[in-house]
């Protein structure tokens, strides 16, 4: 392949390969189980919800100080250890909860929701939260994990063919670099401007998970980027301080057959 055709396919591939390494990031499951039992809090409202029920949870508990409760109160049906409800600090229980929620919803995505009767409950299609448990769930880490072995693959395949057509790579991996960086940004700020403008609290805490995924992706793309130019800088440096060694050595060079003007006297 000539020309610039496998430059722009390995920009492509990059921007890919780092976009499947920001959704691998953010889909495995201590990011994910932090996101999804915050958005589940949010749900829910839980530092309204806690206050009222955390009483009848402390009775419960003192019947079994040494088992489990069950809360039953709450769209996603967890138990909680006697030993924690029975924390004088709320802050413990509170965070005890959203953790056993977030664990639920990542492993076993829009299952883990209950109706009041404790049967499965189906969300609606129009409800954001179950599109959110699908994106960040163990199901969609899976998927993100095999597509940025593939990218890298494919990616590693381009940078071969822009080094058969004697082209250096690292120019186009920094501009897919630089590139994925600018587009994970107005990511960025897209959802912190619908975040800004959802009035659901839940709502509010699914474009903040988006947030933090874009971000991710900006770290990423940046340190790439600056590293490839920085490489490509240092590259550079050298190159052009060879090509002058070698200039120099040319000029001082005594032509065959030509006294060397600067040999001691015989």
């Amino acid at each position: 392949m000539k020309g610039t055709l496998p430059g722009l396919i390995a920009v492509f591939l990059t921007s890919l390969a780092l976009f499947s390494l920001a959704g691998y990031q953010i889909t495995s499951e201590k990011p994910a189980t932090r996101l999804l039992g915050r958005q589940a809090a949010a749900l829910i409202e839980l530092d309204r919800w806690l206050p009222g029920h955390r009483e009848d949870l402390e009775l419960l508990a003192r019947d079994r100080p040494q088992n489990v409760v069950a809360v039953k109160d709450l769209p996603i049906a967890l138990t909680l250890p006697s030993a924690t409800v029975l924390d004088p600090h709320e802050d413990v229980l509170r965070r005890a909860i959203v953790e056993t929620m977030g664990v639920m919803l990542y492993h076993e995505g829009n299952s883990a929701f209950r109706d009041d009767r404790g049967n499965h409950r189906k969300l609606g299609l129009d409800e954001p939260i179950r599109w959110s448990v699908e994106l960040l769930g163990r199901g969609a880490h899976s998927f993100w994990q095999a597509a940025l072995a593939l990218s890298l693959l494919v990616l590693l395949a381009s940078v071969a063919a822009v080094l058969m057509g004697g082209n250096s790579p690292i120019p186009p991996l920094a501009f897919g670099a630089g590139l994925s960086a600018v587009l994970f940004l107005l990511v960025w700020l897209v959802a912190g401007v619908l975040k800004d403008a959802a009035g659901a609290p839940v709502d509010k805490e699914i474009m903040l998970s988006l947030r933090d995924g874009a971000w991710i992706g900006v770290r990423n793309a940046a340190a790439i980027a600056f590293v490839m130019v920085g490489v490509h800088l240092l590259i550079s440096t050298f190159t052009h301080r060879d090509r002058s060694w070698r200039a120099e050595s040319a000029y001082w060079d005594v032509a065959d057959g030509e006294a060397d003007p600067d040999a001691p006297p015989v």
